[in-house]
């Protein structure tokens, strides 16, 4: 075996090696994503948005999303669930953080 057969063959391990990592981190981020996709969270200085499971009314386990906005400014904490047939997002709850944690 020459210089240059060696070479390609040492080349080809690599890109063998190089490609089966990539397999392994594409898996592993996939596999992360999945478990973070019913939480969304984006966070600024002014408010924190989040996304989480909710049940329905009546005790019942709908299993539908609701949004969760809470205003840093003035400590208000408001939650919307989707109505789907109006295509636009209910206020069903507000409250004050002061009332929950009863500081002014």
């Amino acid at each position: 075996m020459n210089r240059i057969q060696t070479a390609c063959f040492c080349l080809m391990a690599s890109a063998f090696v190089l490609a089966a990592i990539l397999v392994v981190r594409v898996d592993q981020q996939a596999g992360t994503n999945a478990a973070h996709a019913d939480g969304q969270v984006i966070a600024q200085p002014a408010f924190t948005m989040m996304t989480a499971r909710t049940r329905g009314g009546g005790g019942n386990d709908s299993g539908e999303e609701s949004l969760f906005i809470l205003d840093n400014n003035a400590g208000v904490l408001v939650v919307y669930t989707p109505n789907v047939a109006r295509k636009q997002l209910e206020p069903i709850a507000g409250i004050k953080m002061t009332e929950i944690f009863g500081r002014k």
